[in-house]
């Protein structure tokens, strides 16, 4: 009989370390940006999801200010600059990322993308204020809202608010 418990616990304890090494060696998906499934931690396709999420949301502000067309070249001046700035915004955090550096040469790379962000956000903002020239009162009204109204920045702020109301532990 002892033997025979013997040779259970050897085979349950092989089959443990098969499935462990099964589970480990391949894991069996779902959709995780910095795991396995669709993006599998892959750069590009993150950089791929931001600029089209980017694209759809300017095509539905575009859908939403229904232009006329003597706004288009103000539009058209709008996108390219927020395109533009956009892919700045990929360079630098490209630029930035898995790099061996050290903390100065880190701070300064800081330094130079914040630079970098606050030139093409002055590009931007001066796109912007022709096309919100060339906008009639209620086309101001839709693109306040849509860069305005942040409801998960609400959301957020409200549990932050919740969370310092409530006594120090």
């Amino acid at each position: 009989m002892n033997t025979l418990r013997k040779k259970l616990l050897t085979a349950v304890a092989i089959a443990g370390l098969g499935l462990t090494t099964i589970a480990f060696a391949g894991p069996w998906g779902g959709d995780c940006p910095m795991g396995h499934g669709k993006m599998r931690g892959d750069w590009q396709g993150r950089v791929e999801m931001m600029q089209q999420h980017h694209a759809e949301r300017m095509e539905l502000l575009e859908a939403r200010l229904k232009l006329k067309p003597e706004q288009q070249a103000a539009w058209k001046s709008f996108l390219t600059a927020q395109t533009a700035h956009h892919d700045t915004m990929m360079k630098i955090r490209e630029e930035m990322r898995d790099k061996e550096t050290t903390a100065l040469a880190h701070f300064e790379e800081r330094v130079q993308g914040m630079e970098q962000r606050l030139t093409s956000m002055k590009t931007m903002l001066k796109a912007a204020t022709d096309l919100y020239a060339a906008l009639d009162p209620e086309q101001k009204k839709v693109m306040d809202k849509f860069f305005t109204d942040r409801p998960m920045h609400r959301m957020m702020r409200g549990m932050m608010d919740a969370d310092s109301d409530q006594p120090a532990q």
